[in-house]
């Protein structure tokens, strides 16, 4: 997919006008719990935060299938809003840097799978 193929499927999808991004399809994140997120998909949290996955930034894996000299890496974006405040970027990197503390509540990335725009599952839990 190219860069303005994928940047028009996120202006879409912030839109409202691809299934599934709708904003009566936002669901409740379960802290603890591990949740499969597409990109643009937008999960609430307790207290009235939400958090959004933005999609691949950059994505230098080395795929399935593949030899390669190296492993290689991805930066994941996320927008995390809290309770009445305005959104902020938030960013990881799998597999250096998989989780980030946003808010109240710790980020945790546990896998992204590979292609055009890749489901990312996460963990949300209190940061205590």
């Amino acid at each position: 997919m190219t860069r303005s193929l994928a940047l028009a499927c996120l202006v879409s999808c912030a839109a409202g006008t691809l299934p599934g991004c709708a904003s009566g399809d936002v669901r409740a994140a379960t802290p603890g719990q591990p949740m499969t997120l597409q990109v643009g998909e937008r999960v609430t949290l307790p207290g009235d935060a939400a958090l959004r996955y933005v999609g691949v930034t950059t994505d230098s894996r080395c795929p399935p299938g593949v030899q390669c000299i190296r492993a290689g890496d991805a930066d994941v974006a996320f927008e995390f809003t809290p309770a009445g405040g305005t959104p902020v970027a938030v960013g990881v990197n799998i597999p250096e840097s998989p989780a980030a503390t946003v808010g109240e509540w710790k980020l945790r990335l546990l896998s992204l799978e590979f292609g055009e725009a890749p489901a990312a599952t996460v963990r949300i839990d209190p940061t205590d």
